[in-house]
């Protein structure tokens, strides 16, 4: 297992395989797009046989100082996944159809001469290519059946704004963000469920393990420390769910990015 601090996005044209995570595979074939978000563990071995596109987008491509575009926050009631992808967790797949699969690989083969060459005006011609990826990208999770846009998403785009400004309170619960959004604990935990395939808790604890990533990441803050800034005020409790969600300790976590 590993992890990057930035973006990859990786788009597969030839073979099969499997990409492995702390909590479960990924089954990959030609035409599947996958990506990545910052400190997202992960092993490749079992694609080492597939061929492809990767695209890692370091540094400030988009003109921010992270290295997720604003385009990823813009489409959330199209795509519930959008709304937190600028912090640092999970993944995306999606499918490219068939009928478009040579205009996406002609994407990369003009980003990849731009790269090459640096003529006059690489780097906005290289920007410009990254960002479309993304559009197309984002467009692909929008009418994904799983993820496509419902009369319930904006409740969905509500409870993750809750979580979002107040993931770090050790006592946030079901009952709290269904207050704060005017709905009953049931309908609330239904749509959440029904509309991401998740619990709201769920969201809170992948929201919170997002954070302590980010901060073992970018800060030298001891665990315990870190810990409590994301809503966890028991050590041994914070280590157990960190040990959970990744399959390794926060100490090694932080010694396994690159």
């Amino acid at each position: 297992m590993h992890g990057h601090r930035f973006f990859v996005l990786n788009y597969y044209d030839r073979g099969v395989g499997q990409i492995r995570f702390p909590r479960g595979r990924l089954d990959v074939a030609v035409g599947h797009v996958v990506l990545s978000v910052p400190g997202e563990l992960h092993d490749t071995s079992g694609i080492e046989h597939m061929g492809g596109w990767v695209v890692e987008f370091i540094g400030d491509i988009f003109g921010h100082d992270t290295a997720a575009p604003p385009l990823l926050r813009a489409h959330a009631d199209e795509a519930p996944w959008l709304a937190f992808a600028r912090h640092g967790f999970g993944h995306a797949h999606a499918v490219v159809p068939t009928d478009d699969r040579a205009t996406w690989e002609r994407h990369f083969v003009r980003l990849e001469r731009e790269v090459r060459d640096a003529a006059v005006g690489s780097h906005e011609a290289i920007r410009a290519l990254m960002h479309l990826l993304l559009i197309d990208f984002s467009r692909l999770l929008a009418h994904a059946p799983a993820k496509g846009r419902s009369n319930k998403a904006p409740l969905v785009s509500e409870v993750f704004g809750v979580i979002e400004r107040r993931f770090a309170e050790p006592g946030l619960s079901l009952t709290a963000i269904a207050r704060a959004v005017g709905r009953s604990r049931s309908h609330v935990g239904h749509v959440l469920r029904s509309e991401t395939g998740m619990t709201v808790l769920q969201w809170l604890t992948e929201r919170r393990m997002a954070e302590a990533r980010r901060r073992l990441q970018e800060t030298d803050e001891d665990v315990a420390v870190i810990g409590e800034r994301v809503g966890y005020l028991d050590p041994t409790y914070f280590a157990r769910r960190f040990q959970h969600a990744h399959g390794m300790s926060a100490r090694a976590y932080r010694r396994a990015l690159h």
